[in-house]
């Protein structure tokens, strides 16, 4: 008789688990709807709008040689779809915090990369931006994994961030200054 009453324990509580979830996604809690979720999920936003996102990050800030320098304090929009990610280079400054939104138009798919002594991972869904905050701290060339298997070309879907010496304005601004009076045979202290 005691195994029976754990048997009605445990579809009562099963059951209750079923009523829930459809609960939680009515109030946003399973799927929210706004970015900055205390869960870290981001916005919900059609495939066909993030496309135009990321196009027009590219549009505004590729190089001629096909990659995509990010802006500090801007976003980097990155595509996810089988089996490729869109941009396929970035360039970041090394010091500098940004945020990188994706999102997947067909299938889940996730961001595996190590750089330096910090490791940097997520999930990217369709129909759900993901976003993750990057502090790439040491220049060199990082490779972007897909590390969800997506299908038969998972292994070929990656792409590269590549992190350069940030450029020291005020220090740039004051050796010019320095070098200015110098360049015309001026010396200081007579």
């Amino acid at each position: 008789m005691k195994s029976h009453s754990y048997l009605v324990a445990a579809f009562v509580v099963a059951f209750s688990v079923l009523l829930i979830i459809p609960m939680w996604a009515a109030y946003g809690v399973l799927f929210p709807r706004e970015a900055g979720h205390s869960h870290g999920a981001g916005e919900t936003v059609t495939a066909a709008e993030f496309e135009q996102k990321t196009a027009r990050f590219m549009k505004e800030r590729q190089l001629p040689d096909g990659s995509v320098r990010a802006a500090h304090g801007e976003p980097i929009y990155v595509l996810a779809t089988q089996y490729t990610f869109t941009p396929s280079t970035i360039r970041l400054a090394a010091g500098k915090q940004y945020e990188l939104q994706m999102l997947s138009t067909d299938v889940v798919h996730a961001f595996s990369v190590q750089m330096g002594n910090t490791s940097y991972n997520a999930v990217v869904m369709p129909k759900m931006v993901t976003a993750l905050k990057l502090k790439p701290a040491k220049p060199g060339k990082y490779l972007v994994v897909c590390n969800e298997y997506c299908g038969i070309g998972h292994d070929y879907m990656y792409f590269a961030v590549i992190v350069e010496e940030a450029e020291d304005k005020e220090h740039h601004e004051n050796s010019s200054a320095e070098t200015k009076g110098h360049e015309h045979g001026e010396q200081h202290g007579k």
